[in-house]
């Protein structure tokens, strides 16, 4: 079957079932509708567009530990990805070299695994793209798909993609509260496995004082038992040795003024777990890497007993949220017999695993919003999809120990499809001997986000003190526009060299690259970040002479300098700031 969006794009249709199509376009957006009265069989709607200016293909995979960062604009017979509840988005855009969208493309079912293709075909160099329809309910099925062709900065229609799925009724957003804006203090990298209560504690009293106001107890609070890894996973109970109290441990940080968090690997049960024998027969697969056994969420018990784990721990230590963490690993791993299949899916109440996750997180978040008070609920990157939504207000980027630009270019993958869910950066971490100035970089590299620290706080030194100090109070001041200003990443094909974000009369510049050429908006107060080993800005404003007060690294007052009309060459010292004011 052929569909016209328009005249000049033709999609089709191909698979065995009979449906009914409808076409809309008007102002350059296109939505496609198609309804199955019976359960279709495996389909595809398949399309392609001539390359003009396409240099870049934007999706929501952050290329995690691996999987490796996916090629910006592979091949059309590399392209594929794969979507679902608990793996990515389906969208993907088609970018210009202005960072223009060329195409922006999207599918309303985000309940179950929908594939995608969009690359460059070698004969005749058109975009080869299409979706992939070849996980279906056995029922009768509606799908919407949507096409932005407009010739908009191309984060403008990804995050209309994100405000389209946010309208659709069946799993509104969880609220998010405005604790889950605040900086965080997290004691993974810092202290990994080796964390105690009165490791926490001490970080708590240093936190507090730079402003923080929750902290994550990362993986290490709980049993773990003698074969290590996650061989205890499931019952989710403190290791006596480090946490021996528990509740009265919960009880005096928060008593302080900190929000505690604890982090669980949801789907885990290992071998030790005194609960394994009675979810022995309610398994996907085991991960060796792991030492630990995936549960198969399409069973209803398993169900209710994972969301009776985060309700327990949540009243019995009195926990102002959860990190709930590897939910990305209920998809079965490519070549991994499905269990049901073999015992003719007994005991399941849905068929795809996908289904199982769906139904998971609408028990979890139905429950998290009949609590007193919501708790704040933190999804990794990849789980960060529209459904994720529903049972989570924090993202935070995936993985990535000192690597600055992922961290950045993770970010910006979040905000574009996050809508109101707060945006955390991965945890941050530096060598204690690093020179400042280059520590530095790893905070201005996630301004964009909320920050989450995770060093020995009583370990820094006395300039790696000031810096971070300095960091936090001026995100703390202008966070309005870091977070809730209108956010303008450009340079998509190079990792984003210059964000901005603009509130009010209030911008703000991060530069990446040193040859950039910053020209911050017009508007009475200009922050711009040299987040650069540069010892200079090149700056360009129109209007009359202004007056920058410029700051190092560690906040120390370097001096005031005029910005003329044209082009200035601002002395901001490495990882400094400059604040332009009239």
């Amino acid at each position: 079957m052929i569909l016209n969006l328009s005249p000049e794009f033709r999609l089709k249709l191909t698979g065995e079932s009979k449906c009914a199509a409808r076409t809309e376009y008007a102002g350059g957006i296109g939505i496609v509708t198609l309804e199955f009265d019976a359960p279709p069989e495996p389909f595809a709607v398949e399309w392609r567009i001539p390359q003009h200016d396409i240099e870049f293909r934007w999706t929501s995979a952050s290329g995690k530990i691996g999987e490796g960062y996916q090629q910006f604009l592979p091949p059309s017979w590399h392209s594929r990805q794969e979507a679902e509840p608990s793996r990515h988005a389906p969208v993907f855009a088609l970018v210009g070299a202005a960072g223009v969208n060329r195409l922006t493309a999207a599918v309303s079912d985000c309940r179950h695994r929908v594939g995608f293709r969009a690359g460059i075909g070698e004969e005749g160099f058109n975009a080869e793209c299409a979706f992939l329809f070849d996980e279906l309910p056995a029922e009768p099925y509606r799908v919407q798909l949507r096409f932005d062709l407009r010739e908009v900065p191309f984060p403008e229609a990804v995050a209309a993609v994100a405000a389209w799925w946010e309208a659709m009724p069946e799993l509104p957003p969880l609220e998010t509260p405005p604790g889950a804006l605040e900086p965080v203090y997290s004691t993974w990298y810092g202290h990994h496995r080796a964390v105690s209560d009165e490791a926490v504690e001490r970080e708590v009293v240093s936190a507090l004082e730079y402003g923080m106001k929750t902290v994550i107890v990362d993986d290490g609070w709980q049993q773990t038992g003698s074969q290590g890894g996650y061989a205890f996973a499931g019952e989710w109970r403190p290791d006596m040795r480090r946490f021996p109290q528990m509740e009265r441990h919960v009880a005096r940080v928060r008593a302080s003024g900190m929000r505690y968090l604890l982090w669980i690997a949801l789907p885990f049960v290992g071998g030790e777990s005194r609960i394994f024998p009675e979810m022995r027969s309610k398994l996907l697969y085991f991960s060796p890497g792991l030492n630990t056994w995936i549960l198969d969420p399409r069973f209803p018990e398993v169900r209710e007993h994972l969301i009776g784990v985060c309700l327990r721990l949540l009243a019995e230590y009195r926990l102002d949220g959860l990190k709930i963490d590897f939910l990305d690993r209920f998809p079965l791993p490519p070549g991994t017999p499905d269990p049901a299949v073999a015992d003719g899916f007994v005991g399941r109440d849905c068929r795809t695993v996908a289904e199982g996750v769906h139904r998971l997180l609408a028990g979890l978040g139905g429950q998290l919003r009949r609590l007193p008070h919501l708790p704040l609920i933190e999804f990794r990157q990849d789980y960060i999809g529209p459904e994720m939504r529903h049972a989570a207000n924090i993202f935070r980027v995936t993985d990535c120990p000192g690597d600055r630009i992922a961290n950045r270019r993770r970010i910006v993958q979040l905000r574009l499809l996050s809508g109101g869910t707060a945006v955390h950066s991965d945890m941050l971490g530096w060598h204690p001997e690093e020179p400042v100035e280059s520590a530095i970089l790893q905070l201005w590299n996630v301004v964009f986000a909320v920050p989450q620290i995770s060093v020995s706080l009583g370990e820094l030194s006395a300039a790696h003190r000031r810096m971070l100090r300095f960091f936090l109070g001026f995100w703390e001041e202008h966070r309005h526009v870091f977070l809730h200003g209108t956010f303008r990443p450009e340079g998509a094909g190079g990792n984003y060299p210059q964000i901005s974000a603009v509130s009010g009369e209030e911008c703000a510049v991060a530069v990446y690259d040193p040859c950039r050429l910053v020209c911050p908006d017009a508007v009475p107060k200009s922050l711009l970040i040299n987040a650069t080993p540069a010892r200079e800005l090149a700056v360009g404003c129109q209007g009359e002479t202004r007056q920058a007060e410029v700051f190092d690294c560690m906040g120390e007052a370097v001096g005031v300098f005029p910005v003329r009309p044209g082009l200035s060459r601002l002395p901001v010292p490495p990882g400094g700031v400059a604040i332009i004011g009239k």
